[in-house]
């Protein structure tokens, strides 16, 4: 197997915990078996099926975005495959195969789906109702049927938290990610695919009219706005928490400076968001921190949230407040005893 360090950097911003690139704008890397662990988290808790939900919010982010140039005169289709294999060796979601229409070395068939209809649809400059089959674990087989012309995607509405913070200064990243056959991405060994956040924000917008309606104790908030958007917030906490209590990654919390290593490790570097550390307990447990708002805002919190739970072997509770663009939340022990122990 032959890899090599991938071609492009991207440029980090320490203080909100994000990654961006020129082309994908900003971006979390997220390792491919906990993408796979989150997906089915997900879709079970919202209880309805999302696979196109899924397809339909990544395809039309990439058109807005621009992600590929349709390509024109001598030599087209070279040019656009080169293109084309520019944004695999960047994505890590396999590569498209276009007269066979099929993805192979995929990450993750939805990616897959994703990654060869948009690829198609520019280079055909045509709408397509799409089908799949997954002849194995790393392919897709596309059918394409075309559709009556259809106006372009409109950029959706950012959340209520996803209102940008103060500027942070930036840096080069420092994470190291390796190519693999120009459509794999390996960080530390394991695979890897990059998400573009705003892809993912559309696909949460997407998903509003099925989110399950709950009242949970766990979660507590003191902001008016998030009203219409609780039952999703919620959701998306929940299935990243939980997928990170799937993973084997360990946290030893001593005191308060414990938290900072796995902070930085665990979500900074991998475009995961930032969290101050505002207060900890280390006898009750309470932890008191702030994040910046942002399109990862739910990302980053449910991420804190698997990590206390990780910890301390207890369930959490959430309380959330807002000042400004800046996000207050306290974590403690959902059974009320256990928080004055």
């Amino acid at each position: 197997m032959k890899y090599i360090e991938s071609g492009f950097s991207l440029e980090a911003f320490p203080g909100l915990g994000l990654l961006h690139h020129p082309r994908l704008g900003e971006v979390i890397i997220w390792r491919q078996h906990e993408f796979h662990t989150w997906w089915n988290l997900y879709e079970s808790l919202m209880q309805h099926p999302l696979s196109r939900t899924f397809v339909n919010a990544f395809v039309d982010s990439l058109e807005i975005n621009h992600t590929l140039t349709p390509t024109r005169g001598l030599f087209r289709k070279k040019k656009f495959h080169i293109e084309m294999n520019l944004m695999s060796s960047l994505l890590g979601w396999g590569r498209v195969e276009f007269d066979e229409r099929r993805v192979i070395q995929g990450a993750h068939s939805l990616l897959s789906v994703a990654l060869g209809q948009y690829a198609i649809e520019t280079f055909d400059q045509h709408r397509y109702k799409v089908r799949w089959l997954e002849p194995s674990s790393q392919t897709v087989q596309l059918e394409l049927e075309r559709t009556t012309d259809l106006p372009p995607p409109q950029p959706h509405n950012p959340f209520l938290w996803s209102r940008k913070s103060v500027s942070s200064k930036s840096i080069h990243s420092q994470m190291v990610i390796e190519d693999h056959e120009g459509c794999e991405l390996r960080v530390e060994g394991e695979r890897v695919v990059l998400i573009p956040i705003m892809a993912l924000e559309r696909f949460l917008s997407a998903c509003l009219p099925y989110a399950p309606e709950s009242n949970d104790e766990w979660f507590h908030h003191q902001i008016e706005s998030f009203s219409a958007f609780e039952n999703l917030f919620k959701t998306t906490i929940k299935s990243i928490a939980a997928m990170f209590l799937k993973s084997e990654q360990p946290v030893y919390i001593i005191d308060r400076s414990s938290w900072d290593s796995y902070i930085e490790h665990y979500l900074i570097e991998r475009g995961w968001g930032a969290i101050e550390i505002m207060e900890y307990d280390a006898s009750s447990f309470e932890l008191n921190c702030s994040i910046q708002s942002g399109a990862s805002f739910p990302f980053t919190l449910g991420m804190i949230c698997g990590m206390w739970e990780r910890a301390h072997g207890r369930a959490y509770r959430i309380n959330l407040r807002q000042k400004d663009t800046t996000f207050l939340i306290k974590i403690e022990s959902f059974l009320e005893y256990q928080n004055h122990e």
